[in-house]
Order: structure tokens, then sequence, then C-alpha cells
């Protein structure tokens, strides 16, 4: 229930900093990008589709040929499949187009929230090979979820509820780190360090994920500005996490004090 809480928190402050501050006018660029990444998705299942049939037919017996049942149904799968994971790493593709704008944005959603930003510096490359380590992180953990799906629907329904109930929060976990991760590396936490301290939020990622899916589902308005929300609002998760670990380490030092040095 807290982890509902906190993400509609983040996502209805995500809304009043987005309009009250003129966020929109600031990212005009990856606001674009982002419009023009939907209809090129399609374009690219349409050719990849057909060149992936052509190579695995290449490899079958003769009675595979060209034009009939096997490579109509390869192409529709493939098609199909090309487009989930287009889908499922929309957010993640978009987010690498902010890249270039998100410690300002960062700053923007401190100065609102907390009336002060944090004096963090790094590069724009340093952002950048962040964003596409955690991008292939997530695309390599959408297709090992796909082919564990796969393995466990061999059981007869007991294989595929399961796979859905401990696959799919998983992917919600994969997709939401790409939005929560930045703000880490800001403060200048490792990979490693983020992923552990998202993990013991894993509950809370995973309702922020699925909620900023649901907002993709709006037609037009939803691919337009739901990876805006999503970015302002993971940066505002994020915030929230950093603060309530180093008030649980603070209380932890008040209650065990380490030895004094002689």
């Amino acid at each position: 229930m807290d982890a509902i809480k906190v993400s509609l928190s983040a996502f209805y402050q995500a809304h009043k900093i987005i309009w009250k501050d003129n966020i929109l006018s600031f990212l005009k660029i990856p606001i674009l990008l982002t419009i023009s990444y939907f209809p090129i998705m399609p374009g690219i299942c349409y050719f990849l589709a057909p060149m992936i049939v052509d190579f695995i037919l290449d490899h079958f017996p003769s009675h595979a040929v060209e034009g009939g049942w096997l490579e109509w149904t390869l192409e529709v799968l493939l098609f199909l499949l090309v487009g989930f994971l287009g889908f499922i790493s929309y957010r993640t593709v978009v987010l690498i187009f902010y890249s270039f704008f998100l410690d300002d944005l960062a700053e923007k959603v401190e100065l609102s929230i907390r009336g002060k930003k944090a004096d963090y510096s790094r590069s724009t490359m340093q952002l950048l090979k962040r964003v596409i380590v955690v991008f292939i992180i997530t695309i390599l953990g959408t297709i090992g979820l796909l082919i564990v799906d796969l393995l466990a629907n061999i059981i007869p329904v007991i294989g595929g509820v399961a796979a859905l109930v401990l696959i799919f929060p998983i992917e919600m976990f994969l997709i939401g780190i790409g939005f929560i991760d930045p703000y880490f590396d800001r403060a200048g936490l490792t990979g490693m360090e983020s992923f552990r301290l998202m993990r013991k939020h894993f509950l809370t990622i995973v309702v922020f994920s699925v909620f900023g899916n649901l907002i993709l589902l709006i037609p037009i308005a939803g691919w337009i500005l739901g990876p805006t929300y999503s970015v302002v609002a993971g940066i505002i998760i994020a915030l929230g996490i950093k603060e309530k670990d180093v008030a649980s380490i603070s209380a932890h030092l008040r209650k065990h004090p380490p030895n004094p040095i002689i």
C-alpha cells in the first residue's frame, strides 16, 4: 500500500512541476525524438522480421518454401516479438534521448521540492554511458525472462501462472530502474551501490514502473507526455529513497555509535 502511495504522490508532484515550471519547453528536443520513436518502431518490425525469417529459412529443409505457411507464421511471430521488445524498452530508449538534460532537470526538481539543489557534478558522457548500460541490462533481462517464460509454459497451467507471477514484477523492476538510477549516478553511487539501494525498494519501483506503463496506454498524449512524467517522477522517487537511506544510516549510527579511535 505504501508503494502505491509513494508512486501516486511522485506522479502527482511530477504533474505539478512539469506544468508549473514549464518543463515541457525545456524538454522540446527529447519530446520530439519521443514522438518520432513510435512511428519508426512498426517500420523496424516490418523490415526486420522478414530479414530474420529469410536467414532462418536458409537453414530449414526444402519443404519450407518461400511464401509458405511456415514463413508467414514466423514473420508474424517475429513482428510481434520485435514489437514487444520495442514497447518494453520504449521508456528506456526515450531515457537515452533525455540523457543530455537529466542533470538540469534533476536540479529543477530539487529546487522545486527541496528548495535547493545538490552539489553534484559529472560529465554528459558519464551519464550517457550509465544510461546505456542500464538499457542493455533491461533488454538482456527482458529476453532472459521471455526464455524462462517459454520454458515454464511447458508445464501446463501451473507453469504459465507461476511464470506470470514471478516474471511480471521482475520485468517492471528492470524497466523502472532506468528512471531511478540516473539520480543515484548523479549522487555518486556506483552501479552496485545503486542496485542494492533500489532492490531494498523493489515494490515501490515495480508500482512506479506499472503506473508509467499505464500512462503509455493513453493514445497520443500518453506516448508524448508519459516518458516526461516518468523521468520527473523517477527523480522524485530517487530523492525520497536517498533521503530515507541517509535517515536510516543516521538512526543506526545513533543507536550503535562507532568505537572511538584511540
